[in-house]
């Protein structure tokens, strides 16, 4: 673990500056093993409102203009809180002008339109998605006990959905309070069924590892070294009993086990695609990183269970995986969707 410890310290030194983006890639890459370690390069799971976040567990809590509903966004691979502002220009309300096509921060945005307070949700996406999930719903029922919101949405892009899902499992199974505040969720992106690219790097290191070659059996262990995080995403799991018992350098094609739901909960999914929706790029592609079908949690199978409650769901050509973030087409869908389920 030392020298993982320090190669992650000179990976840091590459991005001066940019120390949060760079350590939430590195825990995409190992933050498993950070954690593990008990490295101090290890994120932790932390809410934040504005720059700074909140210590749940030191009460009093004070939320500056808070509103009584609360609106959580959720993160994806390798990213943080900041990513949901990745390529946004200057704000509109500042007497900047937008740019015809610029990309829009969807939480001030909705602050602004629907009287929200914002809450964001950092979290080391190296770990396993239950592992997150479970830790996210007991973060949520320690910021009620101090903050009792009356209303609770969340936005989630890609890893996000399905470590939100993962929560809502664990805290109906703890008997929560905050889920029976949650209202909605928007997935956007969610590989509910997988992600081909990682599907492409097991089968990938598989194949190697198999080669009797010294060399092709040391890349295919290479690429096998990839955090728990990652390999969850290869079939979308969201529980323990998805991956405690199964050996994910196996080549083998599990289905994810359905988590519970909260009944009263309404579910939107966006999907985006790299071309027009129906397309033959947009079919296999989809939004470069996660197919519709697997964005939709549908199955080819259709003797499969599905996966996602009852949804109403929007498609979005020309979108890619990254830019569901922040469209500003999503997020009129979302305003959309968010006043007819008021």
């Amino acid at each position: 673990m030392a020298d993982l410890a320090d190669l992650a310290q000179r990976f840091l030194r590459a991005y001066p500056g940019r120390r949060d983006e760079a350590l939430a890639v590195l825990n995409g890459a190992i933050g498993d093993r950070l954690a593990a370690s008990d490295s101090s390069l290890a994120v932790r799971m932390q809410l934040f409102h504005g720059a700074e976040p909140w210590l749940l567990e030191d009460p009093p809590l004070t939320v500056p203009n808070a509103r009584p509903q609360a609106c959580l966004f959720v993160h994806g691979l390798m990213g943080s809180e900041r990513a949901w502002r990745f390529g946004v220009g200057p704000d509109p309300a500042a007497g900047a002008v937008a740019s015809e096509g610029a990309r829009v921060d969807y939480a001030s945005a909705i602050a602004a339109e629907l009287e929200q307070t914002p809450v964001y949700a950092r979290y080391n996406t190296g770990r396993h998605i239950s592992e997150n999930g479970r830790e996210l719903a007991n973060k949520l029922e320690q910021l009620y006990a101090v903050w009792p919101f009356e209303q609770l949405s969340i936005v989630a892009h890609s890893m996000g959905g399905l470590v939100t899902r993962s929560a809502c499992h664990y805290g109906l199974a703890a008997g929560h309070r905050w889920l029976e505040r949650l209202a909605r969720v928007f997935l956007l992106g969610v590989p509910s069924r997988g992600a081909p690219l990682e599907l492409l790097a097991h089968v990938t290191a598989f194949t190697l590892d198999s080669i009797w070659n010294p060399w092709t059996k040391l890349i295919g262990k290479a690429i096998n070294l990839r955090s728990a995080g990652i390999k969850d995403l290869r079939h979308g799991f969201v529980l323990d009993e998805d991956w405690r018992h199964y050996d994910l350098d196996r080549l083998a094609f599990p289905v994810a086990k359905r988590p519970r739901d909260p009944v009263h909960v309404r579910w939107f999914v966006a999907v985006g695609a790299l071309g027009e929706s129906g397309s033959a790029l947009a079919t296999t592609l989809g939004d470069g990183l996660v197919r519709p079908r697997s964005a939709r949690g549908a199955s080819v199978d259709p003797r499969e269970r599905e996966l996602l409650p009852p949804a109403e769901i929007q498609h979005f050509a020309a979108t890619s995986h990254l830019a569901l973030m922040n469209d500003p087409a999503v997020l009129a869908q979302m305003l959309e969707w968010w006043r007819t389920s008021a």
